[in-house]
């Protein structure tokens, strides 16, 4: 997978003071119900806070820079249009994956007939970094390298769970959603399966990839 180095694109032009934008919100919850009032603030706010991590995780399903960020720009119109008609949210991340995921398949044309090769064809790519690395002090760079390895032996489906929980902090409830999975006992197992994997191809799973009590 290519490495993409990117800044946010304009996507709206708001005369909005830089005090504004300062404001601090205490929560999702807080921040996405300000949006849904009209504050331009919180809207440039989530902009802001949201579009590397959208970025980073669109370029993973289809790697492809433009489709991406068009389609990010088109999630966020379609956000500032309907403001006042969506619904709440404890989680905007979690609510603008699922949002970006059905417009990169809408985009790519007759996504429920091409929603599996889509995947495929990209191999939803993620990597044990140096990052990783250093979180987890007793991994040197050769059983980094290993791990990482494994990890590209996974299949697509098994990376994208391992990228949603480990990489992304998402619950196994809101994994089966973006996965339409049927219900977060079905994206734990298909997590489990992929630490398992992992663990037999690489001879052991460091602790980045040991939470929630799965090893």
């Amino acid at each position: 997978m290519k490495n993409h180095l990117t800044t946010p694109i304009p996507i709206l032009e708001r005369k909005v003071s830089r005090n504004n934008l300062l404001i601090s919100y205490s929560n999702d919850t807080e921040l996405w119900q300000a949006f849904k009032d009209g504050s331009n603030a919180a809207f440039l706010n989530i902009y802001k806070k949201y579009f590397n991590s959208l970025f980073s995780y669109g370029i993973r399903i289809k790697d492809n820079e433009d489709l991406v960020k068009d389609a990010i720009q088109d999630v966020f119109l379609d956000l500032k249009r309907n403001c006042r008609g969506l619904g709440n949210t404890d989680s905007i991340k979690f609510y603008l994956f699922k949002c970006l995921k059905r417009k990169i398949f809408k985009q790519f044309k007759v996504w429920e007939g091409q929603r599996e090769e889509l995947v495929l064809q990209d191999s939803f790519g993620i990597t044990f970094s140096h990052e990783q690395t250093l979180i987890n002090k007793q991994i040197d760079l050769e059983k980094a390298k290993l791990i990482d390895g494994a990890i590209q032996q996974l299949s697509p489906r098994k990376r994208e769970a391992i990228y949603y929980v480990f990489y992304e902090g998402m619950s196994y409830q809101q994994v089966s959603e973006l996965m339409e999975l049927c219900d977060a006992k079905s994206a734990r197992d298909l997590v489990y399966k992929a630490l398992r994997c992992l663990r037999n191809s690489a001879g052991f799973v460091p602790v980045f990839f040991s939470l929630n009590g799965l090893l």
